[in-house]
């Protein structure tokens, strides 16, 4: 099982701090739904710096393979994860603030005291997938080979149940 880290993201971001690691798949529970295949690990490095502006940052990055699931055909799509993430440390009143300005441009977070790791990552990683994953045109395969019989009528089930 992964080991979950929580960091007080300020005090991580002034002090210049850094994680490294290796997640599970399979851990990364909200994107269970969209995978075909749960195995495989995901590399991050989460860094905290101050900006050139004096506001705490982290940077989020992740790097490996997941196994979507194609929109199409249903089979497992391998979809190359590699996203770099840099986000701004900031208070309700400052989130509030930002969200009034449609200026901004910065990606921000609420400053948290005991933020999770795997959440952040897990959040990051899901709004860097695709809404909808699938094979290029062509490529698709059937996901069930019975159903790619083209002698076979679907129909003649249901006339035999009429019969009896």
């Amino acid at each position: 099982m992964f080991a979950r880290h929580f960091i007080n993201s300020f005090d991580f971001a002034h002090q210049g701090r850094e994680l490294h690691g290796l997640v599970p798949v399979a851990e990364l529970l909200r994107l269970q739904d969209m995978l075909a295949d749960s195995t495989g690990e995901i590399s991050y490095a989460v860094r905290g710096w101050q900006g050139n502006d004096g506001k705490p940052m982290l940077e989020v990055a992740m790097d490996g393979v997941c196994q979507l699931r194609c929109q199409r055909c249903l089979n497992g799509l391998a979809y190359p994860v590699k996203l770099v993430a840099r986000l701004q440390l900031a208070t309700q009143a400052e989130l509030d603030a930002a969200a009034a300005d449609e200026a901004d441009e910065q990606d921000s977070i609420l400053a948290d005291d005991h933020l999770d790791v795997l959440a952040l990552l897990e959040e990051e990683l899901l709004l860097s997938l695709p809404f909808a994953p699938r094979h290029e045109v062509g490529a698709c395969q059937p996901a069930v080979e019975e159903l790619d019989r083209s002698d076979e009528n679907p129909f003649a089930v249901l006339a035999g149940l009429k019969k009896k």
